[in-house]
């Protein structure tokens, strides 16, 4: 049986993957800085991704299978300081997604205007939601970033992860809220972290 080129090409580029997660593992567990350290967590859980992927499309072009067998994925890969003892302490907070449906998206920003502003008529909301980066500032405003998390999947949006830092602060990093709030994120300073980490199939 021959493979059609199509797929050796996807089996080369995930073995591509797979050789270069592998070195990142191997520099991240030299470079360790103890116990749960986050960027050895990182490297680990990419090189079980790519051992993964490479295994499926192995599989699925051949018929063919490694000698690798994967646990249950851990939902998130998590750091903890617990000698830490801040008197001040920030939470930093990211989440990504894809725009999986730009339609959808819009149309969800201008339900979140029409709740905003219910007294105003439907062309309103139509003009002010002219793209997705305004319906998403309309449904931050309506329902802040935990609701617009809850509604993500139904206006059009692909969770792909996300990380919460919590970590210790000077006096002067708190005032640096507005100007720079994301400038004051140092992992020596982490009191404790979780990242959360969505896979998606290509």
């Amino acid at each position: 049986m021959t493979t059609p080129p199509h797929d050796a090409e996807r089996l080369q580029a995930a073995l591509d993957d797979l050789t270069d997660a592998l070195e990142a593992h191997l520099n991240a567990c030299l470079a360790r800085t103890g116990e749960s350290d986050p960027v050895v967590q990182a490297a680990y859980n990419a090189l079980r991704v790519a051992a993964d992927r490479y295994d499926d499309l192995l599989y699925d072009a051949t018929d063919e299978v490694t000698p690798w067998e994967f646990p249950e994925e851990p939902p998130s890969i998590e750091f903890e300081d617990l000698e830490a003892d801040p008197g001040l302490v920030g939470v930093l907070v990211r989440r990504d997604y894809e725009i999986d449906d730009a339609d959808r998206l819009m149309l969800s920003g201008r339900e979140a205007y029409g709740e905003l502003y219910p007294q105003d008529p439907e062309e309103s909301a139509v003009a002010d939601v002219s793209h997705p980066g305004r319906a998403l500032y309309q449904m931050l405003h309506a329902y802040g970033v935990d609701g617009l998390d809850e509604r993500a999947e139904e206006a059009g949006l692909l969770p792909r992860g996300g990380t919460v830092w919590v970590q210790a602060l000077s006096e002067t990093d708190e005032q640096t809220l507005t100007s720079d709030p994301f400038g004051v994120a140092d992992e020596d300073l982490l009191v404790y972290r979780v990242d959360e980490i969505i896979h998606t199939d290509d």
